[in-house]
């Protein structure tokens, strides 16, 4: 089993069965990982909102593409879409990660709406 997959297991256990299936890929992870985050900030939830925001920053340090890839466009991207999210933004996403993501928050948010994450990141 590739690292990935054990690593989406221990984030969210309860979809094992599915993360174990050759057909999962990376995305599906994301896919369940998000709404989960969002349940998990909405619960105060720090040592899943942990887990979570790990297994991102891992994605995207490695070098598959692939990995990198979908923590951009199918977690990080869509931080920005729920204000729960939106507004943790510093306490989870470091700030040279917050630049990496930021052209991608930028295609989801007005201006006006990145004002507020440009800002406390400065």
């Amino acid at each position: 089993m590739s690292v990935w997959r054990r690593k989406a297991i221990e984030c969210l256990p309860e979809n094992r069965t599915e993360f174990e299936d050759p057909q999962t890929s990376i995305y599906t992870v994301f896919s369940a990982l998000l709404p989960a985050t969002v349940a998990a900030h909405k619960a105060g939830d720090r040592n899943r909102l942990k887990l979570y925001y790990d297994f991102a920053e891992w994605c995207s340090r490695q070098n598959a593409q692939e990995l990198w890839n979908a923590a951009g466009v199918s977690f990080y991207e869509h931080l920005g879409d729920f204000p729960e999210t939106l507004a943790a933004l510093p306490a989870w996403v470091t700030r040279s990660r917050y630049q990496q993501i930021r052209g991608l928050l930028q295609l989801r948010l007005t201006q006006e709406q990145m004002q507020e994450p440009d800002k406390r990141y400065k």
